[in-house]
């Protein structure tokens, strides 16, 4: 890692923080009664609730980027233990998702899930770099992570006192985030995984874990939907 790659993590840490901060005061200067609400408990609804507002914004930018890395990088060069530059695009994908995990994680800390899930994520970024692993596998799962337009939107609804049983807004999020799950994250990196010639035991126990975290998590949230609507015909 050059000193210009480092000034521009720190810049990218610094600049969560000083985003994170401008969000908390627009909400406290315009909807002071809200933000009173959300201070009553500073740790599960205080300190996430602009996590996900973020996580939009940076899901926006780093998601198409980490697509154009992916088509743009040349599946002849990008095997294991051959160790090749980064292009600017490929910088900016994997900086942009591992800023994201480290400035997320004290803000999740209430979220046993949550903190699992950022600390698998930063190692499995940093297993790919120290082993020189093919990049656009990684490419193609943060690509994926379009998807958290949906789930970061589940969030947000969440803290707003929405849920799957009173809220059909929230009921079509959290179903568009299963199928996405399924269609943009599972389905892309078990193909690209099934076509490709030379694995190793790492990555082959990291994309099962990929793939078997997802799946778990499509379950659960499908059988939230199920209850959820099965409680809507019961009313009816």
């Amino acid at each position: 890692m050059s000193p210009s790659d480092l000034t521009y993590i720190l810049m990218g840490l610094a600049g969560y923080q000083l985003s994170n901060r401008l969000l908390h005061y627009i909400v406290k200067h315009y909807n002071p009664s809200f933000y009173a609400t959300l201070e009553k408990d500073r740790s599960s609804k205080l300190a996430p609730y602009f996590v996900f507002p973020l996580g939009i914004l940076f899901t926006l930018v780093s998601a198409p980027i980490c697509l154009y890395a992916y088509g743009n990088t040349p599946r002849e060069s990008d095997i294991f233990g051959v160790q090749r530059p980064f292009t600017t695009k490929g910088k900016v994908c994997l900086a942009s998702r591992g800023i994201l995990w480290v400035s997320e994680l004290p803000l999740l800390a209430f979220s046993p899930e949550y903190v699992t899930h950022h600390v698998l994520s930063l190692a499995s970024l940093l297993l790919v770099l120290v082993r020189s692993m093919p990049r656009r596998p990684i490419y193609l799962i943060y690509a994926g992570l379009i998807t958290e337009l949906f789930s970061d939107n589940v969030a947000l609804l969440r803290l707003h006192g929405r849920h799957a049983g009173s809220s059909l807004t929230f009921r079509r999020a959290m179903l568009a985030n299963v199928v996405g799950m399924v269609l943009l994250r599972i389905l892309p990196i078990v193909f690209f995984t099934a076509g490709m010639k030379k694995t190793s035991p790492d990555y082959m126990g990291g994309i099962v874990m990929y793939c078997v975290y997802l799946l778990r998590l499509s379950f659960l949230q499908l059988k939230i939907l199920d209850s959820s609507r099965a409680t809507w015909v019961r009313e009816l």
